[in-house]
């Protein structure tokens, strides 16, 4: 467990490098400011196999009779090992965000973030997901192609919100060392600027 929790850690690590604030709202004229690297503490469910102990069920009936099924209907007040769709304070990398996802970046390890509700408040919605291709010899040459990749599908979806809604980009990329490994995954989001929140689902 701990091997593969230490995995993951280093593979997140690897993935994901930074996250860029780009344009609206500074009055600094600075360009783009480099976050720290995500980074993911993800937690291990557990495995469904089998456990090697016996069980404490009793024997089914010898004599051939019907199981009574619980009615389908009929709330049964157990816990379900379904997923929730309803967004945690669970950390995660940003990569494994999804367009339309909404989030907070996360303030206990760099580059992490957590999962929001669009309708309620929250500081940036992914637009575009991105696949780097080619090799890179540094984290700022990664770091260029991430920005030239998001640029064009922030600007058209910016444009497409009501005024005053968007004020700044959110670009999260994996590190060259990542690239290499193969993860090449870069979310391209929308904040309402340093800040700021947004309040509902981008249109």
């Amino acid at each position: 467990m701990v091997a593969v929790v230490a995995t993951v850690v280093i593979v997140a690590a690897l993935v994901t490098a930074g996250i860029v604030f780009l344009g609206g709202g500074s009055d600094d004229g600075g360009g783009a400011d480099a976050g720290p690297s995500p980074s993911a503490s993800p937690t291990a469910e557990p495995s469904p196999e089998d456990s090697g102990t016996e069980s404490d069920e009793p024997d089914a009936p010898d004599d051939g009779a019907a199981t009574d099924f619980p009615d389908p209907d009929e709330d049964d007040d157990l816990s379900s090992d379904e997923p929730e769709d309803e967004p945690d304070d669970t950390e995660l990398p940003s990569f494994l965000l999804q367009v339309g996802d909404c989030f907070d970046t996360a303030g206990k390890s760099a580059g992490g973030v957590r999962k929001k509700s669009c309708d309620g408040a929250h500081e940036a919605e992914v637009v575009s997901r991105e696949e780097l291709t080619g090799d890179y010899t540094s984290d700022s040459a990664v770091r260029s192609k991430a920005d030239s990749l998001c640029r064009e599908p922030l600007r058209d979806k910016a444009a497409e919100q009501p005024g005053g809604t968007v004020g700044g980009t959110l670009v999260s990329y994996p590190k060259a060392k990542g690239v290499e490994a193969g993860f090449t995954s870069v979310t391209c989001s929308l904040t309402a600027g340093k800040g700021k929140k947004l309040h509902k689902p981008l249109t």
